[in-house]
């Protein structure tokens, strides 16, 4: 007789996806005995994606399930191989070697390096500062100087803050302008928006228009009204003859926001020498057509201009950044309905914020090329310099952390980064894989990952289309002596201040509540202690969250019966909390000395010369240039060891133009050997009419051949070729030190 089997007895857990900054609304069927995913759904009644999802969506069961994801703490054996340990032993090592080197050879002695992951997880950007109190170091790296930095210095530089990105009211808008960004596969970057097609539709339905400048006729210009072909790393003087023309044609009107804003006329001295016949050579764009492009958007009733990561990591990437801004701010664009806006996050300052000080720069200096440090930022490819004895002696990086984090793909010239690891006294790794960074690790702390434990947007309702909230529940209970990212963290600090983490828990809440409670803040009536008591006794992130919502814009000021948002609220609400649109802020929430905005600071009109002797360069160059590209089922090197996201064709492929591809003899289908200062590598070629004639692209985050790595998947699968074997870490952005990816001047030919 054949037994039944009962079937499994389904939860339904709602939260948001934590993948890329959509932060996409998730149905997802758990089957909690067996601790499995069954399904994944779009969740329709979440007010922001209304059911949409995207196939990385799938990753949270298959990173949940990996098999080869880590689970134990691991340290490197002198055979190479490795041995498993309790979390107390680990920590005590870990902190005990860090020490050990700090107090030796002092202590920039040691570095960390904090991966992109990191911003989809609240515990893990809140918990930060004490590991990097316990180390004490200015050698600081991150993501960041491959990525936005460009426009963090823009902002601060303007605005006063570097993290108060303009976002596009997108669903109001008439005009849409994209350029370096493919926000259908992005889903939106620093445009925290679901179903960015839908969107990009709407305004085509309602009559407006979307036009993508791109050196690719990217998937987002498949559904605009227009795609102009621009030469790789020639933004910012595109940029400067559509303010030229603003000028010239009398269409510069800056609206409520002049009133505020000081350096008009400067600007319009700067623009005269760049009108477009001046930079046609340079960009390949016929000068009536940027005349025709900057007429049409002062002539649209709303207008936004978006420029992303491909406008940031170019040689002119902060200059770019900044004249997107000024085009907005000229056209009266910038704080206004349907234009850039700046979001209302709940978590942050009920009150505006006091002015600040000039933006640090150069507080540390690296050894080998003295590249200034800029606003706390080191650029990530010095990393390889800064540890090599060759290049900084005695002053060199013995110690490296790395925080979820791959930047032997990542970082420009990896291989030398990779021989330069090798160098090191001692590497942390704190990561849930043995990648082709942590392989190097004498120490591997792996995390929880997102369905183990709460999770709240911090970061992404910065970058919303419309305010909103938004925490996720713990889904599955971690494994045993599992530990989250945010404790790794805190007990590192702990460790290394010598202060009990518990202790240290309590000074991080006590320190966020004497900033938003008391005598002198929006909170007057509110004592610390009273916050404090409100706060409750849960350690760990959520505390801080509860206390940030509570003294936030929105929040019920620690009165248990107000009308306002506090984390039991949000707990209740079982899909993200709409908080209405983007509404004007500025020039309150501006920190900037007497809260004017800055249309030409100084910092970054001292790289305009840099430009003009650019622009000459650049205008009789002929060089083949290698650009990056994103693709829908990847996120940067994280998710190719997930079958689900992993099958199917090979999707590292060189992309060329078919009259590159028939000049130089390569076949679709065949091979190509990419060549560059630093580096070659050997691709499968795509013919393809998206490509603009002199302009290769390959994908960023592949490279998956390095031996003694546990990924078999992203191995066997998709293993590709590393982009950033060729990208130079030589040129940088200067005001930014953001390191070139894209416009990387290379040599092709068939293999």
């Amino acid at each position: 007789m054949v037994q039944s089997v009962a079937a499994p007895e389904l939860d339904i857990v709602r939260r948001s996806c934590p993948v890329c900054e959509a932060s996409c609304g998730l149905s997802i069927d758990v089957d909690r005995n067996s601790g499995r995913v069954v399904r994944i759904e779009g969740d329709p009644e979440d007010p922001r994606s209304r059911g949409y999802l995207c196939p990385k969506a799938y990753a949270v069961k298959d990173v949940h399930e990996d098999p080869e994801r880590l689970r134990r703490p691991l340290r490197k054996l002198p055979d190479g191989g490795w041995e498993e340990l309790d979390w107390d032993e680990a920590l005590d090592w870990a902190a005990s070697r860090l020490r050990e080197i700090r107090d030796e050879h002092g202590a920039n002695a040691v570095g960390y390096y904090v991966g992109n992951p990191t911003g989809h997880n609240a515990g893990a950007q809140l918990y930060i500062p004490p590991l990097a109190m316990g180390l004490g170091t200015q050698r600081a790296f991150s993501a960041a100087t491959m990525d936005q930095m460009p426009q963090n210095v823009a902002l601060r530089e303007m605005l006063g803050d570097g993290w108060m990105f303009p976002i596009p009211d997108i669903d109001a808008t008439d005009y849409f302008v994209c350029m370096g960004g493919n926000p259908l596969i992005s889903q939106g970057s620093l445009m925290s928006a679901p179903n960015i097609k839908r969107r990009l539709q709407a305004i085509r339905e309602r009559g407006g228009k979307v036009v993508v400048i791109d050196p690719r006729r990217s998937e987002t210009a498949g559904v605009a009204d227009e795609h102009v072909f621009i030469r790789p790393g020639t933004d910012a003087f595109f940029l400067l003859s559509v303010v030229n023309v603003l000028f010239a044609e009398d269409r510069v009107s800056p609206g409520r926001v002049g009133e505020f804003t000081d350096g008009v006329e400067t600007l319009r001295g700067i623009a005269a020498d760049f009108p477009p016949e001046a930079t046609a050579a340079a960009t390949g764009i016929d000068p009536e057509l940027t005349r025709r492009l900057a007429r049409e958007f002062s002539d649209a009733e709303r207008g936004c201009w978006y420029a992303r990561i491909g406008l940031c990591t170019q040689e002119f990437g902060t200059l770019a950044s900044w004249l997107v801004y000024a085009i907005g701010v000229l056209t009266g664009r910038l704080d206004e309905r349907g234009g850039m806006m700046f979001p209302l996050p709940a978590t942050g300052p009920r009150a505006p914020l006091e002015p600040v000080g000039p933006m640090p720069v150069g507080r540390y200096r690296t050894v080998l090329r003295g590249l200034p440090e800029v606003d706390g930022q080191i650029p990530c490819g010095a990393m390889a310099e800064e540890i090599e004895a060759a290049s900084a002696g005695e002053k060199r990086m013995r110690a490296l952390v790395t925080l979820a984090g791959n930047p032997v793909l990542s970082a420009p010239n990896g291989p030398r980064l990779e021989r330069a690891l090798g160098e090191l006294d001692f590497m942390l790794a704190v990561d849930i894989y043995v990648n082709e960074t942590t392989r190097h690790a004498d120490l591997i702390l792996p995390s929880s990952v997102q369905l183990e434990h709460e999770n709240y947007d911090l970061l992404f309702s910065t970058t919303s289309v419309r305010n909103m909230a938004r925490w996720s529940p713990q889904t599955f209970e971690p494994d045993p002596g599992t530990m989250d990212h945010w404790r790794i963290l805190l007990e590192l600090g702990a460790r290394l201040l010598d202060t009990p983490a518990d202790e240290l828990d309590d000074q991080m809440l006590g320190h966020l509540l004497a900033g938003r409670v008391g005598p002198g803040t929006a909170l007057p009536d509110v004592s610390p202690e009273k916050a404090r008591e409100a706060a409750g006794d849960e350690r760990g992130p959520m505390r801080l969250v509860d206390a940030m919502l509570r003294a936030g814009p929105y929040g019920d000021g620690f009165e248990e019966d107000a009308d306002g948002l506090s984390l039991a609220r949000l707990r209740e609400t079982p899909h993200a909390l709409d908080l209405g649109p983007l509404q004007p802020r500025l020039p309150d929430a501006l920190r900037t000395p007497g809260r004017r905005l800055q249309l030409v600071p100084e910092y970054l009109a001292s790289d305009l010369e840099r430009l003009r002797a650019g622009l000459e360069e650049r205008s009789r160059d002929t060089r083949m240039r290698l650009i990056g590209r994103r693709q829908i089922r990847n996120m940067n090197s994280w998710l190719h060891n997930l079958p689900v996201l992993a099958k199917g064709r090979p999707r590292c492929t060189l992309l060329i133009s078919p009259d590159d591809a028939e000049r130089l003899g390569i076949p679709d289908g065949g091979k190509a050997r990419v060549r560059s200062r630093s580096g070659e590598v050997v691709a499968d070629a795509s013919v393809s009419e998206e490509m603009m004639p002199g302009v290769v692209s390959l994908p960023h985050g592949f490279g998956h051949a390095r031996p003694g790595t546990r990924l078999s998947v992203a191995t066997s699968l998709q293993p590709g070729v590393c982009s950033n074997d060729l990208t130079d870490e030589l040129p940088l952005d200067v005001p930014s030190g953001t390191h070139v990816a894209n416009g990387i001047p290379v040599e092709v030919e068939a293999v």
